[in-house]
């Protein structure tokens, strides 16, 4: 008899873009300066997914600092994945999805109704071509919320992230859930091997790019403007994912929760190894 599709995502980038065992991704965590990360009204994050090598220190303190805000949160919704403006825009329906930790069970019944409220596609759980942009979260979340569930949305590059998030939210709370929402992004890709070498190379290039393009971003985000951010990076290729974002605020937006946001970190994988092409990470908690 045929086996059975498991409805378990596997984790498709460990042991490459993080480490493949429970002990290593703990040490992974551990290693990052937490200190002076304190707790306040949070209830989001936006936060980067390349490789931890690179961007695992902005995105663990982030977590951390979300832990920290919202150690009872029993629902994280996590919003990313690389799509165009066109999408398409996904929810995942499976069972878990798999971790070095352990699997992350699928709010799944939330995740089945969510179509019927906004256009989306399922997302598969062996994709031809994986994706880093949850990915690369999911050891963070089920380190520091264990025992939470998780609600997977892929969002398009565009203003239906915004409708996207203001449904994501509602359901959840209509549910009684503990939810905390997570956008999931990294911001400039600069440099030869990404097509963009308007200001030149080198430390000229890192300036522009953290000061100006990723700062862009950032201050928009840091102003609640979700309509901002996606025509600053669609205007400025200031981030791959702003629908995520997006539907990020929106979501905070729509349970009522809008604190001012704070910039937990930012830097470049160029401050981490310099290179001719780089890329900027932040983190901020909302």
């Amino acid at each position: 008899m045929p086996k059975a599709p498991s409805a378990v995502r596997p984790a498709f980038f460990a042991g490459q873009w993080y480490p493949a065992d429970a002990a290593g991704c703990r040490h992974a965590v551990e290693a990052v300066d937490q200190g002076g990360l304190e707790p306040g009204p949070v209830r989001g994050l936006v936060a980067p997914h390349a490789g931890w090598t690179y961007s695992g220190a902005a995105a663990v303190r982030g977590w951390a600092t979300l832990a920290k805000s919202r150690p009872d949160a029993d629902l994280v919704v996590v919003f990313g994945s690389h799509r165009s403006e066109s999408g398409p825009s996904t929810v995942f329906l499976g069972e878990a999805w798999d971790t070095p930790l352990g699997p992350i069970t699928s709010a799944r019944e939330l995740a089945t109704v969510l179509p019927g409220l906004v256009d989306l596609e399922e997302e598969p759980i062996d994709p031809a071509r994986p994706d880093n942009g949850v990915e690369l979260h999911l050891p963070l979340l089920k380190y520091f919320f264990p025992t939470a569930q998780l609600l997977m949305v892929g969002v398009a590059a565009s203003p239906v992230g915004i409708d996207i998030g203001e449904n994501v939210a509602s359901l959840a709370e209509g549910a009684g859930r503990r939810s905390v929402f997570v956008g999931s992004t990294d911001l400039t890709h600069y440099g030869p091997n990404y097509g963009l070498t308007s200001h030149g190379s080198g430390d000229d290039a890192a300036t522009w790019v953290r000061d100006t393009n990723d700062r862009g971003f950032i201050d928009r985000v840091l102003a609640h403007d979700a309509a901002g951010l996606l025509a600053h990076a669609r205007e400025h290729d200031s981030a791959c994912c702003p629908g995520a974002v997006a539907a990020t605020l929106a979501a905070l937006r729509a349970v009522g929760h809008t604190p001012a946001p704070r910039l937990v970190d930012h830097y470049l994988s160029y401050d981490v190894q310099p290179h001719s092409s780089f890329v900027g990470y932040a983190s901020i908690v909302l």
